[in-house]
């Protein structure tokens, strides 16, 4: 299933490409993506290619931080009908809990989550991740994402809310005092995750625009018009194929008889969300197989084919070549 995100995403990108001295049309065509669709905040395009589109024009204009210059123009308010539900929480945690239950309408391929600092119990952060396999670079995505979420934290707290830092998974795209003006918060690379890091006791705040009614009324349309991520029948399948996997028991019959369905109408249903069992199942082997493969007393070659349900090794290795290019032995060697 191709990842998508709302065109609001890039609301102000062309705009900051013609101010770049870029042609924005031409790239947007180039990477698949046009003006009309950008018009409508609601339109969804492919994550990947906004990821493409943003790191290839930060290159050519020589602008490092255009993911930052992009988060200052957008706000809660681009995130639609998810913005309604948030801001009519009533406090701050649950504001949070709303976002990560709804933030799937603004993009089907990103996840949400809290976690208590290690070490630091009077500190949580608020994560924010782009599940997407074999995802192009996307430092300016995700700088954008977490700018984005750093100023409707501020606007939840009308700026009384203390925020202790900004993690980034990646290497520092600009210099120090960029990220200190566009994000004003001490800011943290080639972290474990991205996340905004706040004060755990501040969860409790109450918030000043809290409406239970139009809560609910926002929450029972979003309810109703969208279907709830972990809903998705193919989110289902790759659950079970992550745990299948290493047992051996992860055909196609067995993943049905598992979920108590024929094998004819798991494909269909998978057909009917964009995916297929040999989709699913050829991403959940990659990934078992990077896992299993970097770890110097992991399972032999023959022993991991067999695990991921190969008939033989030279299946797995062709496999291997095809997702990495290179053959098992090489990627454990260089391991």
């Amino acid at each position: 299933m191709t990842p998508l995100i709302r065109a609001a995403a890039l609301s102000g990108y062309e705009a900051q490409a013609h101010a770049l001295g870029l042609d924005a049309p031409a790239l947007l065509r180039r990477f698949g993506l046009s003006r009309q669709a950008l018009a409508d905040p609601d339109c969804l395009i492919p994550y990947r290619a906004m990821m493409e589109l943003l790191e290839h024009s930060a290159a050519v204009a020589g602008c490092p931080d255009l993911g930052l210059r992009l988060s200052n123009g957008q706000g809660l308010e681009k995130l639609g009908p998810v913005a309604v539900v948030i801001e009519h929480a009533a406090s701050l945690h649950e504001a949070i809990t709303l976002a990560t239950r709804y933030i799937f309408v603004h993009s089907s391929a990103v996840r949400m989550a809290t976690q208590t600092v290690p070490g630091q119990a009077d500190q949580l952060d608020l994560c924010y991740h782009i599940e997407m396999p074999d995802a192009p670079p996307h430092a300016q995505a995700l700088e954008l994402a977490l700018g984005v979420m750093l100023r409707c934290l501020r606007l939840l707290g009308q700026d009384r809310l203390p925020l202790l830092a900004l993690l980034l998974p990646h290497t520092r795209q600009a210099s120090l005092a960029t990220y200190r003006q566009a994000l004003d918060i001490e800011v943290l690379f080639e972290q474990p995750y991205a996340a905004v890091r706040l004060i755990a006791r501040d969860l409790n705040r109450p918030l000043p625009k809290s409406n239970a009614l139009l809560r609910q009324l926002a929450q029972a349309y979003l309810d109703q018009q969208f279907s709830q991520p972990e809903l998705l029948f193919s989110d289902r399948v790759r659950m079970l194929l992550r745990q299948l996997l290493a047992t051996g028991q992860a055909s196609h019959q067995q993943v049905a008889q598992r979920l108590a369905i024929h094998p004819r109408t798991l494909q269909r249903r998978l057909g009917d969300e964009g995916s297929s069992f040999e989709q699913l199942k050829d991403l959940e082997r990659r990934a078992l197989f990077e896992q299993l493969i970097r770890k110097p007393d992991g399972p032999s070659i023959a022993t991991l084919a067999d695990m991921l349900g190969y008939a033989e090794p030279s299946a797995l290795s062709r496999s291997a070549k095809r997702w990495f290019g290179r053959t098992p032995t090489q990627m454990r060697a260089k391991a």
